[in-house]
């Protein structure tokens, strides 16, 4: 499924997508027609955990309003709808609109649950990382749904990302199979386990399967850095976010690596690339992270 996304360079913009999957789930259960207040509503905090972060808040009408360009969303009467200067419809009518998806596609979705698995999945691979795509899909909730089901039925239809089957070995290899934030290593009779390998640039954004954008992290690390709860600066020392909380133990474990530096791989093996750190830090290119930081 493709969507026209606003992309500045790299920067991510998943704000359709996450309105499709929220359409999506809703359709599934029994709701095609979705109006203003309840979008927004769900949208929103969809946005402020998986979208960029902004200076102010976050806009749901912006990709309710224009996925009808994709012809992946209708609102009936648009056409009618008062206009601001730019373009854009008023607010007081657009919030007495509704949406949906157009009757072709919902009446294919409702009819084949292996269809709406592939293009949910879809969606998934093509704007956000695998570590977090569980986490998306009970937000937005396709609960009846797992990551691993979605899979599945993609691969059934010869659907399945392409990507280097050398990368993990190659970046656990490199960092000797121990996390590069924490030093954590786990072996039992001979086999490493208890580490995983992180694209730093988003697979989905076309992160190259290198030794260069990866790390070793622990799981939770791993899912942390994907979600933006800590970063790294340009000399690969990493950063915090301010906005990360928790419980008193996590917040302390999390926190006191503030500052820490890397641990670097193996002689030989090249380090982690300023070029895809920059991409998964700053708000101009991937903005993966949640600024601000904690102060250094």
């Amino acid at each position: 499924m493709s969507i026209n996304v606003n992309r500045s360079g790299d920067r991510r913009a998943p704000h359709k997508p996450l309105l499709l999957l929220v359409a999506i789930a809703k359709l599934l259960h029994g709701e095609r027609e979705l109006d203003f207040g309840e979008i927004e509503s769900l949208l929103r905090p969809l946005l402020n955990a998986y979208a960029p972060p902004v200076s102010g808040k976050h806009e749901p009408k912006l990709p309710y309003w224009h996925l009808r360009s994709d012809q992946l969303w209708e609102i009936p009467g648009a056409a009618e709808l008062p206009l601001q200067k730019g373009g854009f419809p008023q607010m007081e009518a657009l919030r007495a609109t509704s949406g949906h998806l157009p009757e072709a596609y919902a009446k294919a979705l409702l009819a084949s649950e292996s269809l709406a698995a592939i293009v949910v999945q879809m969606i998934l691979d093509a704007h956000f990382p695998e570590s977090l795509h569980d986490d998306i899909l009970a937000a937005v909730g396709l609960t009846s749904f797992t990551s691993s089901i979605v899979a599945e039925e993609q691969a059934s239809y010869g659907l399945v990302r392409k990507r280097d089957p050398r990368f993990r070995e190659l970046v656990l290899r490199a960092y000797e199979y121990r996390c590069a934030v924490t030093g954590f290593q786990a072996a039992l009779g001979g086999s490493y386990f208890g580490c995983e390998a992180a694209h730093v640039k988003w697979h989905a954004y076309d992160g190259p399967d290198v030794v260069e954008n990866g790390l070793a992290m622990e799981p939770t690390l791993h899912k942390l850095f994907d979600a933006g709860a800590w970063s790294l600066t340009d000399d690969r020392k990493i950063l915090v976010s301010a906005d990360f909380t928790g419980s008193d133990e996590a917040v302390m474990k999390i926190r006191s690596l503030h500052g820490r530096s890397l641990r670097e791989p193996q002689p030989g093996m090249p380090l982690v690339s300023t070029e895809f750190i920059r991409w998964h830090r700053e708000k101009e290119h991937g903005g993966v992270f949640r600024q601000p930081a904690l102060h250094l």
